[in-house]
């Protein structure tokens, strides 16, 4: 059997300024429209840009695009969401669209979606779709519908974002009545009278720690730890408060789109870029991060712009750590033996290179840890061992 050691950082420090490059694509280029609202990364690489003209897949070097002439339920393609097995799954202004690379099928309000106006998607471990629409929530288990509105528990039925925790909770941000949480049985609504910045919740991430990073619409952005609430502004160095995008790398810095741009803050620092240092323009909709750490900006009106910059990819070995994983490539099972620590107990977390969390689980252990991954797709993935004191990112291939 084939091993791999692979030397896995605890620290990385940012020297790479002068590597900094901005390339904007727009439809001069291949892009469908210049309007984009969101993207999504697939396991070989592909970017998949949702416009306000349909959605567009660039390999690199090609540019494929896909619209109601080819079964695209609708033009306006407002998120995207890739599945364990390569389905792309698309919400527009016309129901939700399923591609798998040869077939589309469409699920409207005629199949059991609540509304027709998608926002937001996200996928659970049991491979349940969640919809959020312009009127409440839409389950799909791949048979069945299950809708869940106001008169559930839900905040608002004018659901903006989607996530879903480590624990199976599952994240609601709403236009007006702030964020709700349902583990499956119980409801929670979190507002401003609880310290959330504004109401309006756009976007929704999580980082490593589990930390709940909300974007809002006129508050700035709202951190919560579970207990405690954290605000920032523009007046801590956000670029505007009116947020429309979060995506968080491997190294943990917080990356927001703005309606000024794109601001990155590292925990105690804040970078701002915009038009002025490359940026297509400084309404970003959507961000997201490939296997490279190239950044991908989707814009309102400027296209989307690629930066190289910004990704603290020089290492400086301190606190490094040997661990073995293998095989590498993996088919069904990946193993995992203990790193050289006194630590027992570790989260492991799998996710697609944009950042989707496909797998977690947490270990206890003695030599060696099995990871079941045969549900995976063919693709490259980002593997995280944590615990409170060690942190471990490394890149895995499954290929069968």
């Amino acid at each position: 059997m084939k091993k791999l050691y692979i030397i896995l950082l605890t620290l990385f420090t940012l020297n790479i300024a002068n590597a900094q490059q901005w390339t904007t694509f727009t439809t001069a280029d291949g892009l469908a429209n210049n309007y984009v609202p969101s993207i999504a990364i697939d396991n070989i690489g592909n970017k998949w840009f949702g416009t306000w003209g349909g959605v567009s897949k660039f390999d690199g070097t090609n540019w494929t695009t896909y619209t109601t002439a080819n079964g695209l339920a609708n033009n306006t393609v407002r998120a995207i969401v890739i599945d364990a097995q390569g389905n792309k799954w698309f919400g527009t202004d016309g129901g939700v669209s399923k591609f798998d690379d040869a077939n589309w099928t469409t699920y409207t309000t005629a199949n059991g979606l609540v509304n027709n106006v998608v926002y937001a998607i996200a996928i659970d471990a049991q491979d349940n779709k969640w919809f959020g629409t312009y009127n409440g929530v839409s389950k799909f288990d791949g048979a069945n519908w299950i809708t869940y509105t106001t008169a559930n528990g839900l905040a608002n039925n004018d659901v903006f974002s989607i996530v879903i925790d480590s624990q199976g909770n599952k994240w609601f941000g709403t236009w007006g009545g702030g964020v709700s949480k349902f583990d499956g049985f119980n409801w929670t609504t979190y507002n401003r009278v609880n310290g959330l910045a504004c109401d309006s919740v756009t976007v929704i991430a999580i980082d490593a720690q589990g930390n709940k990073w909300f974007g809002t619409f006129g508050g700035g952005v709202s951190k919560f730890d579970g207990t405690n609430w954290t605000n920032y502004t523009t007046a801590n160095g956000l670029c505007n408060d009116n947020v429309l995008s979060i995506t968080i790398d491997t190294q943990g810095n917080i990356w927001i789109g703005t309606w000024g741009g794109v601001s990155k803050f590292d925990g105690a620092n804040w970078i701002i870029y915009t038009t002025a240092d490359g940026l297509a323009n400084n309404y970003v909709f959507a961000i997201a991060i490939d296997i490279q750490s190239n950044k991908w900006f989707g814009t309102w009106g400027g296209g989307v712009s690629k930066f190289t910059g910004g990704s603290d990819i020089n290492e400086q070995n301190e606190n490094a750590a040997d661990v073995l994983i293998y095989p590498i490539p993996a088919t069904n099972n990946i193993k995992i033996e203990k790193p050289n620590s006194t630590a027992q107990s570790y989260f492991v977390s799998i996710k697609y290179i944009q950042g989707q969390e496909v797998l977690s689980e947490k270990i206890n252990f003695t030599t060696t840890h099995t990871i079941n991954v045969s549900g995976l797709s063919n693709g490259i993935y980002i593997l995280t061992l944590q615990n409170d004191k060690e942190n471990y990112v490394s890149k895995i291939v499954i290929q069968k």
